[in-house]
């Protein structure tokens, strides 16, 4: 990939997405391209839905996306540097756009008018956008995982997604999106105009505590995960154990999601990359 590619990748992932920026740091040399290009691919679709005043904005940027995938080759050259270091990277190594299609179509539910139903349906979402997440990235990285690692793989990343979503909620309820699921809304008698209003309360707390309990439960019952024996794909997955830091400040005394931030200091975060990065052992 052209230097300027990878640094504006680079750039794009230490402003959006500091967890994956820090990871492809970690990451061995002859990866660390083609993880920035889909790290930061991922991040602007993710980002579609917040940086646009009215949802078919949103949706034109979505089909900016579908379209420029559905045509692109090793020579595209798509006026986009996210998309041109796409193309630099994904056809060597054995990943098709229309898999990346099928990606920005997952990202575009973020659109949708009505929140997910259920905490189920809220599981299923994450567990799709992570399947997808280890399939592109077993791809970058060369590993070819077993049955057994595959299916924890995909849990540790399910629930980091999880994590993700509620660190979302005061960024969402600011453009009038809810991202707790219904039943629980219902369940905790949360009001929907307190939540756009940033406002906290004993409801939005103890459904998130629910979620918090449901993902811990998912963990204990994956196990831990090693990758010992598919050592490239350790970068890969390295955000994931930020999951129980995450965790942590959610139950911190006084924490306030809508007025403190979630943020988790980078040096922690590193330490904790660092030991994960020489066991190549993911805890539960």
């Amino acid at each position: 990939m052209k230097q300027d590619r990878f640094h504006y990748c680079l750039d794009q992932l230490k402003r959006f997405d500091h967890d994956r920026y820090l990871a492809v740091l970690l990451s061995p040399e002859p990866i660390r391209g083609p993880l920035a290009a889909y790290f930061s691919f991922d991040a602007e679709m993710m980002r579609i839905p917040t940086t646009v005043s009215e949802p078919m904005l949103a949706d034109i940027r979505f089909q900016w996306w579908r379209e420029t995938l559905e045509t692109m080759t090793p020579l595209s050259n798509p006026g986009h540097e996210i998309a041109a270091a796409l193309a630099e990277t994904i056809f060597d190594h054995g990943i098709a756009p229309a898999d990346l299609v099928s990606f920005v179509d997952l990202r575009a539910r973020d659109l949708a008018e009505q929140p997910f139903a259920t905490l189920e349906e809220l599981i299923e979402f994450q567990r799709q956008v992570a399947v997808r997440h280890l399939e592109c990235t077993s791809r970058i990285t060369g590993e070819i995982l077993n049955e057994e690692t595959s299916t924890i793989a995909t849990t540790h990343l399910m629930v980091f997604g999880l994590i993700n979503q509620l660190r979302r909620i005061p960024h969402d309820a600011a453009s009038s999106q809810l991202s707790l699921p219904l039943d629980l809304m219902r369940q905790h008698d949360i009001d929907p105009h307190a939540v756009f209003q940033g406002a906290s309360s004993l409801g939005i707390k103890r459904a998130i505590e629910e979620i918090l309990i449901y993902a811990e439960d998912l963990m204990v019952n994956a196990g831990d995960l090693d990758l010992r024996s598919n050592a490239n794909l350790v970068s890969a997955l390295l955000p994931t154990v930020l999951r129980s830091l995450y965790i942590g400040k959610f139950r911190s005394p006084g924490f306030d999601l809508f007025h403190h931030s979630s943020d988790i200091p980078a040096f922690r975060r590193q330490m904790r990359y660092l030991r994960v990065r020489w066991s190549k052992q993911f805890q539960a």
